[in-house]
C-alpha cells in the first residue's frame, strides 16, 4: 500500500509491505535549526500508541550512552528524511505522526505535526501470496533474544520461538500451502534441496489424507542428502522421481496444486530450498501465484521434469511453454520463463528492462553479476541503482563510474561498536554456505504505476539460464507485489549496508546525533545528492 500527505509544509510519503513500512519525509522549504523528526505510531486495531525509538542520542544530553540503549525520537529525533519501521504486523492499519523538532537538545521545541495512515499488506491477496523470512538471522535482535545458540540445540519453548522469529511467516506460509490441498487433489513438486524434515512430514501428512503427492528431487548435488531425508521420513513412495540427466543443477523450488481431474490451481515458487538454512537462515522468498494459467504452465513443466529428459529435449519443451520475449513484448500481468533455455537471450532482456528504467532499480544477486548486467550498471544514469550481494567475491566485482550505483553485501557486526554488540550470522547458527541473501530479485521502477518484479529460483547467470532447471516470474504492473518486494529490499539493504560500513569505520563511528544543523544539507543543497534523488523518488511515486 502507498499513501501520501503533502498538503502542508511537512510532507509525508509511505509504502507498506507485510512486515515493513518505509516512510519518506520532506519539507517544502529547507528548515533552519532542525534537530530531526519525532515519530509516533498508533496501532489502529488496538489503539496502542508508542514513540518509535532510534539508536543515536545527543552527546550534550547523554555523554556516555549505555550499550544497547534505544532512545525515544521525541527527545533524540531521527536525523534522516527516510525512516523504516520493521516491527509491524501484516494486514494492520497504522497511523504515523511525524513532528519536526527544533530548539536545543536540552530544550526541544516542536513544530507542526502531520499524520499518515497506512495499512500493511496481508500475506495473501488476489493472485499473489508473498513471504520473506527474517534473513538477518545473526542480528542484534537474535543475539538479544537467543544468544549465539543454534536453534536446533535449544530447549523448548526457546527452540520454537527462535524458529518462529527466523521464519517470519515463511515456514507457516509454506505449511499452509501444503495443507490447503484437499483429499483427492494433487501436489506436484520439484526441489533442489529436499531435506528439511518438518516440510517433508507435511507432505507425508498430505499424502496420508488422500492427496496425490509426487516430488521430483535433485539427483545431483544433493542426491544423497535428499534420499537420506526421504528415507528417514518414509516418503519413498511420493518422492521416487529424481532429475540428473544432462543438466548442471536441477535447481527448482516449486509445487503445483491440482484438482482431482488434473487441472492446475495454484503454485508455490521462489528462492526457498527445503532445508533448515533455506527456510530459517539465509534470506529467502516464497511466492504463491493463484492463477490457473500460470500454474498450468508450471504443471506442464513438471510433467517434463518427471521424465528426467535430456537437456536438449527439455529446452525444446521449455520453449514451447514460453518462448523468449523481447523486453518490450512482456505485457502487464504475470509471465513465467523456465530453464534450461536454448540461449541466454532472456538475460539480455532482463538487462534491457533495467536499462530502460526511469526512476530506480533494486537488485539482489546472491552469486555472480552477469556481464550483461555489468554493462548496464556501467552506464551513467540519473537515478539510483541499488545492488545487494551475498558477499563480495572476485567474480561479482565490477567497476562503474556512476556514483548513483550503490553496492553492498551481507555482513554482520564482528566486534562490539559502542551500543552495538557483536553479532553472529546464519553460517554459525545454522550451517555455512550462502549466509545472508539467497533471494533472486530485480525491481524496476518499484514505486511507479507500472513496476516490474522479477523473482524466482534463477540466479541470472548464463549457466542458470541455459544449463539448469529453473523458473522465473516476471510480474509487471502490480503495485501491491512491488510494494512488498521493495520494502523488504529496503530492509535488507539498510541492514547490511550499515554493517558493512561500520566494520570498515569502527574507529570513526560515534553514536551521537549532529547538533550543528548541518545534517540536513545533503537533503537540499544539490539535486545530484543520492539523498535528494531518493527523496524525490518517493515524492513522485504513483498511488493507484
Amino acid at each position: 500500500m502507498r499513501a501520501r500527505n503533502n498538503v502542508n509544509e511537512l510532507e509525508l510519503y509511505g509504502v507498506a509491505g507485510t512486515h515493513t513500512v518505509v516512510l519518506s519525509v520532506d519539507m517544502k522549504n529547507k528548515p533552519l535549526g532542525l534537530l530531526g523528526f519525532a515519530f509516533e505510531r498508533k496501532d489502529n486495531k488496538t489503539g496502542k500508541r508508542i514513540w518509535l525509538n532510534g539508536q543515536k542520542c545527543f552527546h550534550s544530553v547523554i555523554a556516555d550512552p549505555v550499550p544497547g540503549q534505544q532512545y525515544p525520537t521525541h527527545l533524540h529525533p531521527v536525523q534522516s528524511f527516510l525512516w523504516k519501521d520493521f516491527t509491524v504486523l501484516p494486514n494492520n492499519p497504522y497511523t504515523y505522526k511525524i513532528t519536526p523538532v527544533f530548539g536545543e537538545p536540552l530544550k526541544p521545541e516542536y513544530g507542526n505535526s502531520e499524520e499518515l495512515t497506512i495499512t500493511t499488506e496481508p500475506y495473501l491477496k488476489g493472485k499473489h501470496g508473498i513471504y520473506f523470512n527474517r534473513g538477518v538471522s545473526g542480528s542484534q535482535s537474535y543475539i538479544e533474544r537467543f544468544g549465539e545458540t543454534k536453534p536446533s540445540l535449544m530447549q523448548e519453548p526457546n527452540k520454537s520461538l527462535a524458529y518462529e522469529w527466523l521464519s517470519r511467516g515463511l515456514f507457516e506460509g509454506l505449511k499452509g500451502f501444503i495443507r490447503s490441498a484437499k483429499k483427492g487433489q494433487k501436489i506436484m513438486g520439484a526441489f533442489y534441496e529436499f531435506l528439511y524434515e518438518e516440510v517433508l512430514l507435511e507432505l507425508k501428512k498430505a499424502s496420508d489424507k488422500g492427496v496425490d503427492v509426487q516430488i521430483v528431487y535433485s539427483g545431483k548435488s544433493y542426491k544423497k542428502e535428499n534420499e537420506d531425508a526421504i528415507k528417514h521420513v518414509g516418503i519413498e513412495g511420493i518422492a521416487r522421481l529424481f532429475r540428473n540427466n544432462q543438466v548442471n543443477e536441477p535447481h527448482n523450488k516449486f509445487m503445483v496444486i491440482c484438482s482431482a481431474n488434473g487441472r492446475a490451481i495454484k503454485v508455490w515458487t521462489g528462492s526457498t530450498n527445503l532445508s533448515e538454512k533455506g527456510v530459517f537462515g539465509q534470506c529467502n522468498t516464497g511466492h504463491i501465484v493463484n492463477d490457473s494459467a500460470i500454474a498450468g504452465k508450471y504443471l506442464g513443466y513438471w510433467n517434463e521434469l518427471a521424465k528426467n529428459p535430456k537437456k536438449a529435449d527439455l529446452s525444446a519443451a521449455v520453449a514451447g511453454l514460453q518462448k523468449d520475449l523481447a523486453s518490450a513484448e512482456i505485457k502487464d500481468g504475470i509471465t513465467v520463463f523456465f530453464s534450461p533455455r536454448q540461449s541466454g537471450d532472456m538475460l539480455q532482456q532482463y538487462a534491457n528492462l533495467i536499462d530502460g528504467a526511469n526512476e530506480m532499480v533494486c537488485c539482489i544477486y546472491p552469486f555472480n553479476i552477469d556481464k550483461r548486467f555489468q554493462e548496464v550498471f556501467q552506464k551513467d544514469k540519473p537515478y539510483i541503482r541499488y545492488i545487494l550481494l551475498d558477499s563480495h567475491r572476485k567474480y561479482n566485482t565490477f567497476q562503474t563510474n556512476d556514483r548513483d550505483v550503490e553496492v553492498t553485501a551481507g555482513s554482520y557486526i564482528k566486534s562490539p561498536v559502542d551500543q552495538w554488540v557483536r553479532e553472529t550470522y546464519a553460517g554459525k547458527i545454522i550451517y555455512s554456505g550462502v549466509d545472508y541473501v539467497h533471494n533472486k530479485i530485480i525491481l524496476i521502477d518499484a514505486l511507479s504505476a507500472k513496476p516490474i518484479v522479477i523473482t524466482g529460483s534463477v540466479n541470472y547467470s548464463e549457466t542458470a539460464t541455459t544449463k539448469n532447471d529453473e523458473n522465473t516470474l516476471v510480474i509487471k504492473g502490480d503495485t501491491r507485489v512491488a510494494d512488498i518486494y521493495f520494502t523488504e529490499f529496503v530492509r535488507l539493504f539498510d541492514h547490511f549496508s550499515f554493517r558493512e560500513w561500520i566494520n570498515e569505520n569502527k574507529a570513526a563511528f560515534k553514536p551521537f546525533l549532529d547538533e550543528s544543523g548541518k545534517w540536513i544539507n545533503k537533503y537540499y543543497d544539490s539535486e545530484e545528492y543520492l539523498s535528494v534523488k531518493r527523496k524525490n523518488t518517493f515524492k513522485n511515486m504513483a498511488i493507484v
